[in-house]
């Protein structure tokens, strides 16, 4: 099959669709089928045009005026189908929907973001906009439950699916880690890897005062990311004691997380909205177990009490509960590891992925 995605964003900038886009397009390539992406220059020292492991990139100079972006792209997109035989379209993000209208081939969508959670309770005149912007894909994918239960909600009635995220399991494995050393944790530490972006959604406050309830002196935390509440994050610490047992790396290369990942024995997802988490998968292809919430996405990378814990959102209680337990039964951390790893290679693996969403993106082209 021979497929165009199209999407703002795209590496080397950083995201979760970013990711998406790159792995799954890797991914259908490996699949053998052909991809090309097609994403708005954000930097005019990129190439305008290049291959990544066997995916077309183009990178495209849009305008910000809304009707010039939409001509442009839609000519673009309209020319590589008639030149290049392209049989689907497959959309990363509500921006360049209105772009794809009367396409000569399918368009599907996958809803990614947890800001479409917020528009879905904006009442029913911003429901009516979306559904006319959504109405365009003849099928949308969305990575947790709740993100297809929003879709609905705006009054889309077209197939809609739950396709996970995934996870590359040829770059995600355990590996020796020196991580431990050079921020002088002790080896028979129990340590905590936190990869997220501090800010609310995610919430890492919520863990801040778990990691000062749980009080443990084997504790050690490894916080991989930055953002708007790390200020607000460090003053917990400090205020609860913790400052020397937390270590703060900042934003961290995706190529350097299995590092960071194998360095730790079990990872924690926070979040008050997520869909499948991309950090949490590469966590259990790290082998290590998950201590998440339960919500979005999460509930279906964690199985509870076989790859991890759930506990409630909002609860530094059953955060601290979960970390203690944790700490003081080292023999459940292992055999929850294995649990991980295996359920990342056999249920998460981008093949997987990426072969799902080639069969239904087909059945939307037939």
């Amino acid at each position: 099959m021979k497929v165009i995605m199209v999407s703002n964003e795209f590496p080397p900038s950083i995201g979760g669709v970013q990711t998406h886009v790159y792995e799954l397009s890797k991914a259908m390539v490996r699949l053998g089928h052909q991809v090309a992406v097609v994403t708005r220059l954000s930097d005019s020292a990129l190439a305008i045009q290049e291959v990544m492991d066997g995916v077309a990139v183009f990178r495209v100079k849009l305008s910000n005026n809304h009707m010039l972006y939409d001509f442009k792209l839609h000519r673009l997109l309209q020319k590589m189908i008639d030149k290049e035989g392209y049989q689907a379209v497959h959309i990363h993000g509500m921006r360049p929907l209105k772009a794809c209208k009367k396409l000569s081939v399918p368009v599907v969508f996958t809803n990614h973001t947890s800001s479409f959670l917020k528009r879905v309770t904006k009442g029913p005149k911003v429901l009516h906009k979306m559904k006319k912007q959504l109405d365009i894909a003849q099928q949308i994918f969305a990575p947790s439950d709740e993100l297809v239960e929003a879709t609905k909600k705006t009054g889309y009635q077209g197939p809609t699916s739950f396709i996970s995220n995934g996870v590359d399991i040829n770059r995600f494995y355990p590996v020796k880690s020196e991580l431990r050393k050079e921020l002088g944790i002790p080896e028979s530490a129990f340590v905590a890897v936190l990869a997220r972006r501090l800010v609310e959604k995610n919430g890492v406050l919520y863990f801040a005062k778990a990691i000062v309830k749980a009080n443990q002196p084997d504790l050690h935390v490894i916080v991989a990311g930055d953002g708007a509440d790390r200020s607000a994050f460090e003053k917990i610490i400090t205020e609860g004691g913790c400052t020397d047992k937390v270590h703060f790396l900042g934003g961290v290369d995706n190529q350097k997380m299995p590092e960071v990942f194998s360095a730790g024995d079990v990872s924690v997802l926070p979040s008050l909205m997520e869909a499948t988490s991309i950090a949490g998968l590469e966590a259990m292809a790290c082998g290590l177990p998950l201590i998440g919430t339960n919500v979005g996405g999460i509930p279906v990378i964690i199985q509870d009490g076989e790859t991890g814990i759930l506990v409630e959102p909002k609860s530094p209680e059953q955060l601290a509960d979960a970390l203690v337990s944790l700490c003081n039964n080292r023999p459940l951390v292992t055999r929850l590891g294995e649990n991980s790893l295996n359920s990342a290679k056999h249920d998460f693996s981008w093949d997987v992925i990426a072969e799902k969403t080639i069969r239904l993106t087909f059945n939307s082209a037939t």
